[in-house]
């Protein structure tokens, strides 16, 4: 589930980071106004349609945690249910995966029809026969973290994707590239508890799902250099 979690506070990291349009190290900023900023970008991008589809051992009995985020009372909610229970539910639809795809992208505000209604009638079927969890939105606090540590450090930051790039200059590193490596580098240089490899593979994730696979050798060059000067 931490990977789940990460992975979305990263995603939605660098949605604010690329929404602010930092373009350079001596950027500053008013702390209450950046702050404000902040607080508008969770007000207008809600995360309750991010979905986790997962199986776990819980006391020697396979799983399905399903789970969402809503930050209007900055809670996640998971429901647990039997993996038998929910692959005997499933088969009520023509396309098991199909729905699967759905239950992790679905928006409850959206028009039901055609299949799609099948599904939406499947997944109260799943909620009536699974148990509720309500805890902290920890996918939000993560994305907190993660931004306000990218800001506060903007300029060492900067400075070392800068001191690691080979032919090519910083000025001109697209935004959505600059703010994956940001990420990344905050991570690497100042979070504690995330194994470098692990910070690299997620920079890679972003790359590969936001920006093009150029951009995915480019930035894993700058990370595996930066992540070796950092051992020195």
């Amino acid at each position: 589930m931490r990977y789940w979690i990460d992975r979305r506070a990263r995603e939605l990291s660098l949605r604010f980071m690329y929404s602010l349009d930092v373009k350079s190290a001596d950027f500053s900023y008013d702390f209450d106004d950046f702050t404000s900023n902040v607080s508008n970008f969770w007000d207008t991008n809600p995360i309750n349609n991010y979905y986790m589809l997962k199986v776990m051992r819980i006391k020697d009995e396979d799983m399905i945690v399903i789970g969402s985020a809503a930050l209007s009372n900055n809670k996640i909610f998971l429901r647990i249910i039997s993996k038998d229970k929910f692959d005997k539910l499933t088969t009520k639809v023509s396309n098991p995966e199909k729905f699967k795809v759905f239950l992790k992208t679905y928006n409850l505000n959206e028009k039901i029809e055609g299949q799609d209604a099948d599904f939406y009638k499947l997944l109260r079927d799943i909620f009536s026969n699974s148990k509720k969890v309500v805890t902290k939105n920890v996918i939000k606090n993560k994305a907190d973290e993660i931004i306000h540590g990218c800001v506060k450090n903007i300029k060492p930051i900067d400075d070392q994707i800068d001191q690691s790039i080979k032919n090519w200059r910083f000025d001109r590193i697209n935004s959505v590239d600059l703010n994956i490596l940001r990420i990344a580098v905050f991570e690497i240089l100042f979070s504690k508890g995330i194994p470098v490899p692990v910070s690299i593979k997620e920079a890679i994730v972003l790359a590969l799902k936001y920006s093009s696979d150029e951009s995915c050798s480019f930035i894993n060059g700058i990370l595996d250099t930066i992540s070796k000067r950092a051992l020195q």
